[in-house]
């Protein structure tokens, strides 16, 4: 049996509704603070006391360190798929994400669940020679519970005719 690799495949071959679990992640306290300290210092990331008198009662991550292992997440997962392909082809780039919104707080200890499945294929056609591929995006707590989603344009390459 031959493994089909997204990579493998042009722009025609990616139906609507295929779906990927990019894979988990349990954040750490450290994690949440360190992230916060360097790129996003709000309170309740920072200070574990602060944090508990404020309305969320307790340390929550960053909600762009949640986004940010969405991307470590997904660019990992997508380089297994590309192993092996040297044909010259740059699926991939993301030209526009929409609808990003943070439901829920992640709490140290929580482990979030990455998904993705392609929603769309606009018809929409740029320079001749790339699609569009919209995915919608989604994080889900140990809990079963929704706490980021967001939708991405994404291009792939077209078969050349």
């Amino acid at each position: 049996m031959t493994m089909l690799y997204l990579r493998d495949r042009w722009f025609e071959d990616l139906p609507v509704g295929e779906f990927h679990v990019f894979g988990s992640h349990t954040f750490s306290e450290l994690e949440i603070v360190e992230f916060a300290q360097t790129f996003d210092p709000r309170p309740q990331s920072i200070d574990p006391d602060e944090a508990r008198s404020n309305h969320r009662q307790g340390l929550i991550a960053s909600p762009w360190l949640v986004t940010a292992t969405w991307m470590r997440k997904m660019v990992d997962y997508m380089e297994v798929y590309a192993q092996g392909v040297n044909d010259g082809r740059r699926n991939g780039a993301g030209v526009a994400i929409t609808d990003l919104q943070w439901l829920e707080p992640v709490r140290p200890g929580h482990t979030l669940t990455y998904t993705y499945e392609i929603i769309d294929k606009p018809d929409h056609v740029i320079r001749e020679k790339w699609g569009l591929i919209r995915s919608r995006n989604e994080a889900f707590n140990q809990y079963g519970n929704k706490v980021m989603q967001f939708e991405i344009d994404i291009l792939a390459e077209r078969c050349p005719a």
